[in-house]
C-alpha cells in the first residue's frame, strides 16, 4: 500500500481520488470568481470615475476656489490702445473670457461672443476678452476672425493666474455685486453662454 492509500474496514481508498471532486469544483469556480473580480474592479472604477467627473464639473462651473468670492481687480493695456479696468465695470455683471490666438475653440467662441454681446448689452450684461499675450497677435486674430469685443491683453499671464486660467477658452461671470458666479473653461454652446448672461441681467 503506497503513502496516499489508506485501509478502512477491508477497502483501500486513494486519498487523491477523494480530493478529485473537489480541484474539479474549484478549477470551475475560480473562472467565474476570476471575472467577477474584474467586474468589480471595473465597477469600482468607474465609480470612481463619474465621482470624479462630477466633482470636477461641479468645481468648475461654480468658478472653482474663487466662486463667490470678490473678481481680482485688474488694469490692462487694450488691445487698440488705451487701458481695461475691471473697476470700470462696477455695478454691473461681465463676463470675462481668457483665450489665446493659437486655440482652436477660440475660433469659434469668440466670433459667436461677439454676436452675442449687442444683444447682452443692451440688458446690461458686458463681455470682455483678455488675451493671454501680445497686442499684435490679438490684433491680428480679432481681425482674422471679425470679432468685435473689447479686448485687454494680459502678456504676461499674471491676471491668467489670478482667476485660475489652467486651459483656454476660460469664461468667469462676475455679477452685479463683483463676486464670480460662474466659471468653466473649454468649448460652451450657446445656449449655456445665454443662460448665463440671462441669469447675470436677471440677478
Amino acid at each position: 500500500m503506497s503513502s496516499g492509500e489508506t485501509l478502512v474496514t477491508g477497502t483501500v481508498y486513494d486519498h487523491r481520488q477523494l480530493l478529485l471532486p473537489g480541484f474539479r469544483a474549484y478549477n470551475q469556480a475560480a473562472p467565474v470568481c476570476g471575472k467577477f473580480k474584474k467586474m468589480l474592479r471595473q465597477f469600482n472604477l468607474r465609480f470612481v470615475l463619474i465621482v470624479v467627473a462630477f466633482g470636477l464639473g461641479l468645481y468648475m462651473s461654480r468658478g472653482g476656489v474663487l466662486f463667490s468670492h470678490p473678481a481680482p481687480e485688474f488694469s490692462l493695456p487694450g488691445v487698440y490702445g488705451g487701458r481695461v479696468d475691471l473697476d470700470s465695470y462696477r455695478g454691473r455683471p461681465v463676463l470675462l473670457v481668457f483665450w489665446t490666438s493659437s486655440c482652436p475653440i477660440c475660433q469659434r467662441e469668440l466670433p459667436l461672443l461677439s454676436q452675442l454681446a449687442p444683444i447682452y448689452r443692451s440688458k446690461d450684461v458686458s463681455v470682455l476678452a483678455i488675451h493671454l499675450g501680445g497686442e499684435s497677435e490679438a490684433a491680428e486674430f480679432l481681425s482674422t476672425y471679425n470679432v468685435n469685443l473689447t479686448t485687454a491683453c494680459d502678456s504676461d499671464g499674471k491676471v491668467g493666474r489670478a482667476y485660475d486660467v489652467g486651459g483656454v477658452p476660460k469664461f468667469v461671470l462676475i455679477g452685479k455685486d463683483g463676486k464670480i458666479r460662474r466659471s468653466t473653461s473649454g468649448w460652451a454652446s450657446e445656449r449655456v453662454l445665454r443662460s448665463w448672461m440671462d441669469a447675470a441681467g436677471g440677478s
